[in-house]
This record gives structure tokens, sequence and C-alpha cells, in this order.
């Protein structure tokens, strides 16, 4: 099965270096990385990846990839065989949700804009949201600080600005009429994403939730053999 992988904010197709990926796999640079312009609205970006992932049958999303995927999801309910979500959710709830998330970001998109990357890329680094990385090797914390360094400020604003949480729509109606079978991924540390994992998997019928013992957020650098395991469990 071929597979269109999707990876995070500040990410880039190098995320997926430490996978055992299936032959054939497309893994494009989403838009605002790596020069790529963002363009458009949360769906446009969705429909760019559809375009790009065409004759895929499989689909593999992470954090931001994970929630473009479930956009393609929720856009092409029938298209995929099989897909595997990490970290990743259905969308705010409520416009009030949607506003205050759209200012947290904000304050990101100044760091970018008046400060710069290496700025912005520090204060990243230091959310809670990573605290389970601490105990990684160095070089792979500094591959990955690396990777985000190659980036454009101007080009992670826009990705922020444009395909935000805040920006992203409630897919929760859409999602109930996914007919893929999906495999939803969590670490066992990232609490929040634990509850969005098994809501998730509540929305898609026959949704599968894997909680990660011992890891956080970022499931490709913390647990990347038990993600290359996933691509084995989309044949049927």
């Amino acid at each position: 099965m071929r597979y269109l992988c999707l990876h995070g904010f500040s990410g880039s197709p190098e995320s997926f270096a430490g996978l055992s990926l299936p032959s054939g796999a497309v893994i494009p640079t989403l838009g605002g990385h790596l020069g790529t312009a963002a363009v458009g609205s949360f769906w446009d970006e969705v429909e760019r990846l559809a375009a790009l992932g065409e004759g895929c049958s499989g689909l593999f999303g992470y954090s931001l990839g994970g929630r473009l995927g479930l956009g393609l999801l929720a856009r092409y309910p029938t298209r995929f065989a099989h897909a595997v979500i990490v970290s990743a959710q259905a969308g705010l709830k409520t416009e009030a949700e949607r506003l205050a998330r759209r200012a947290a970001d904000l304050r990101f998109v100044r760091l970018l804009e008046e400060r710069g990357l290496v700025a912005f890329v520090d204060a990243w680094q230091a959310l809670p949201l990573w605290a389970s990385q601490g105990t990684l090797p160095e070089s792979v914390k500094q591959a990955q600080r690396q990777q985000r360094l190659r980036h454009q400020a101007g080009g992670l604003a826009h990705s922020l600005i444009q395909h935000g949480l805040g920006e992203m729509p409630d897919l929760r109606q859409q999602l109930t009429q996914v007919r893929a079978r999906v495999d939803v991924l969590v670490g066992e540390r990232d609490e929040k994403f634990v509850t969005l994992g098994r809501e998730l998997c509540g929305i898609i019928p026959g949704a599968r939730l894997t909680t990660m013992p011992g890891a956080g957020h970022n499931l490709l650098l913390e647990r990347p053999e038990a993600c290359s395991q996933t691509f084995e469990q989309g044949t049927p």
C-alpha cells in the first residue's frame, strides 16, 4: 500500500527519516515549511495535499499533519483504505476556543516576525509539550533543532496564521462517515492527546487507539519503530 505521509509543524519530510516507510511513500512539505508557500485556508491545504497524494490508499499524519490528515478523511471518507493519525485532534468545538487559540498562536507569530527563527525555536522547544524528549540522546535533539532551523520565519508564521488549530474546522460530524481502517497513536505522557485520541476513536467508526508507554507527543522521534509497525496494520 502506498502512503501519503504528513509531518508536523516545524518539521519536514526529514521527520520520517527514522521510520521504515513502505515503498513509494509520498512525503510532501507542508505549506509554510522549507520555502513551500502556505496558500489559502486549511481546506485549501487539504486539497493541495490530496492532489499530491493521488494514488495513495494509505495515510499517515502527525500533529499538524495529523489534523490535515483528518481533513483529508473528512473530505474523502472512502478514498483511503488505512490511516494512521498521531497526536492530533478533530478541531475545536466553539468559536471562543478558536479565538483563544488564534491569540496564543499570534504570540508565536509575533516572535517569528520580531525576533526571528532562532528565538522562536528556543521558545518552541521550551514548551512543556516536549518535556518527554529530555531523555533522548543529545544527537537526536540537536538533529531536530537543526531541522527546525532550516525553515524561514515568515513561512512558519504563515503556517500558524492560515493552517493553525484556530483555523481548523470542527470535523467531528464529517468524521463519522469515514470508512478507512484508522489507527490513532498517542504517547502515554501526552495526557491531553490521550483524551483527544479516545474521543477520535469514539467518533470514527472502528478506529483503534494505541497508547505508547513512556512517550510524549512526538512519536516519530520517540517511538519510530512503533510508528513503522503501524504500516503493517494497513494490510487487511
